[in-house]
């Protein structure tokens, strides 16, 4: 019984705790709204940073974020907003939709070295759905999978078990699918070595050092792929697969 009253006394203060902030990241978004929706978007920015801050992120969140930086005219932080939401949810044709716009008012139009068909096809079938929404299937497809079992084993009629033996390797394979395209997305989430030029522009070294040979210019809103770090630098590639060294400082991470 004692052991019972210490346990509640840790978890009811928790659950308090649980409640006050849920409940004041739910204010600070209904005010963040109300600010975009009056046009007052410098506001509407510093509240969705807040719940940002307090590590309550979402795709609707970002979304919102990268309206109001749109809004602003401030294009490579609404681009790095909309990245942000995309990634969390892929399937969003509203997020596509206005991260495409965005890159279009982008100065550098970099073409983009084409992946191999079967690569593109399966990356394109991954991104219809988030990590979690996979998740799910898989886990919808096992529990199929069991039941189909069940009746192949206890079925005392041919057709029935023939037909469930089948249909259990089918619904095995998909549960095998859907669980790598959730741990894909996962991975691309929770992994992400993408980033945002922030810097209206900046030059490209060809080494990790202010005194190295320009290579190229970039400038704000265009997306680079992460390699590696060298201190303060970072060795960045292009869509064009062109490379080359750039300070942390210019570039935000998705």
């Amino acid at each position: 019984m004692k052991r019972i009253v210490i346990i509640l006394f840790i978890i009811f203060p928790l659950a308090i705790f649980a409640k006050v902030a849920t409940q004041d990241v739910d204010s600070l978004f209904v005010a963040a709204n109300k600010f975009y929706s009056s046009g007052k978007y410098t506001e509407a920015i510093q509240h969705y940073e807040a719940i940002i801050a307090k590590g309550k992120v979402s795709p609707e969140l970002y979304f919102n974020l990268g309206n109001a930086y749109f809004k602003l005219n401030d294009i490579a932080h609404a681009i790095l907003n909309y990245e942000r939401a995309y990634l969390l949810n892929p399937s969003d044709d509203d997020i596509k939709f206005n991260l495409e716009l965005a890159r279009t008012y982008t100065t550098d139009k970099i073409e983009e070295i084409p992946d191999f068909f079967v690569t593109k096809w399966i990356n394109q079938l991954s991104n219809l759905f988030s990590s979690n929404t996979w998740a799910l299937l898989a886990l919808l497809s096992f529990i199929i999978t069991l039941v189909l079992l069940s009746l192949f084993q206890f079925s005392g009629r041919y057709q029935i078990k023939k037909n469930s033996f089948w249909f259990s390797w089918i619904f095995g394979a998909l549960f095998i699918v859907f669980i790598l395209f959730s741990n894909a997305q996962k991975n691309r989430v929770v992994n992400s070595n993408h980033a945002i030029i922030t810097t209206s522009s900046v030059a490209v070294k060809s080494s990790p050092s202010d005194n190295s040979n320009d290579l190229f210019i970039l400038h704000a809103g265009t997306k680079v792929e992460t390699l590696r770090n060298v201190g303060d630098w970072c060795e960045i590639k292009i869509a064009d697969g062109s490379k080359g060294w750039l300070l942390k400082s210019n570039f935000e991470k998705i």
